[in-house]
């Protein structure tokens, strides 16, 4: 009888999506990292799921990727035919009873993240800022950020209360590529982010004999080996305290699962493997390695469980802790 169930299981979750289309609905605007995955993974990842449907990107901005998720979750279809990316930070905005939260990431069907990273904070070289001490001293950095919970703004957040920093975040952009215009455009004068996709969609700002803008601190306990960060201190490092320390890596955490796509929890099991399996053949397929690296985006994936098990930890900050970040 198993014998003969599995081909029958396989049929059905092939039939279901012969001729159908899977929209990947994302949480911001065309143009950033997110976006630029997303369409990437248009390209590729039809030929790995059962029926090969038909791949589509939808890009819903709002309240920092809060639209989105709370959109999918609630009100899109539950049939596996929509799958959504956001930021990985409202994890922990559950975490902390934010307002607005309309979902329960341990409901999620967890697919695949894109990139294990770290996180940076960048001012434009003409600003007076040379080094993250210059704020910390006392001078003011205005930058752009998607909005509260975010990872453009947590981090400065965390290191204005931390570390006595003078990050003052202007909120409201839709995406990575709005942020970065108008840090070109002198409307602001820095930005936060995650390192590895920011330095794909965002070169032109830092590289050059004379760059646009200089990182001037990363988050976790050590800094990468990256070319735009060689040398740049960690946040965690400049802390003073155990208590500042402890606040600086629960926002870290998030960036070790940077670029989440993920499912309604009421998706049938079989097409939710089905979707699973399909991402992570997707990531290992050469086809879609050599887009991105020619479109200079660092790919390090964690598969289902995988991301779950961050997800839950994010989610299972102690209550002492959980208050401060609030």
């Amino acid at each position: 009888l198993l014998f003969f169930a599995a081909p029958t299981s396989g049929a059905s979750v092939e039939d279901f999506y012969k001729g159908k289309t899977v929209r990947i609905v994302i949480g911001f605007g065309p143009g950033g990292a997110t976006d630029t995955i997303s369409r990437l993974l248009q390209r590729v990842l039809s030929k790995h799921i059962p029926g090969s449907p038909a791949v589509l990107v939808e890009n819903k901005p709002g309240g920092g990727s809060m639209l989105a998720l709370n959109t999918v979750y609630n009100a899109e279809p539950k049939d596996g035919t929509v799958i959504v990316s956001f930021n990985q930070d409202l994890i922990r905005s559950q975490a902390i009873g934010a307002p607005g939260v309309r979902f329960d990431a341990r409901k999620l069907n967890w697919l695949a993240s894109t990139d294990d990273s770290v996180g940076m904070c960048a001012a434009r070289t003409d600003s007076g800022i040379a080094k993250i001490q210059d704020i910390m001293n006392g001078k003011e950095l205005i930058i752009a950020s998607f909005g509260k919970g975010t990872i453009s703004y947590d981090p400065p957040a965390a290191m204005n209360t931390t570390l006595g920093t003078k990050f003052k975040i202007v909120t409201g952009y839709q995406g990575g590529a709005a942020q970065r215009l108008a840090v070109r455009n002198g409307e602001v004068q820095g930005f936060c982010t995650s390192l590895e996709p920011m330095t794909a969609s965002a070169r032109e700002l830092l590289e050059g004999d004379n760059p646009i803008t200089r990182i001037i601190v990363v988050t976790g306990s050590k800094t990468p080996d990256h070319p735009f960060a060689r040398g740049v201190p960690t946040a965690e490092t400049l802390a003073k305290t155990e208590e500042a320390k402890k606040l600086l890596r629960a926002i870290h955490l998030g960036f070790t699962m940077t670029i989440p796509f993920a499912t309604a929890p009421e998706v049938p099991k079989d097409r939710a493997q089905a979707l699973r399996a399909a991402f992570e053949k997707t990531f290992k397929d050469p086809e879609f390695l050599a887009l991105a690296e020619k479109a200079q985006q660092t790919i390090r994936p964690k598969f289902g469980e995988e991301v779950a098990r961050v997800a839950e930890e994010m989610l299972n900050l102690p209550p002492a802790l959980a208050n401060q970040l609030k």
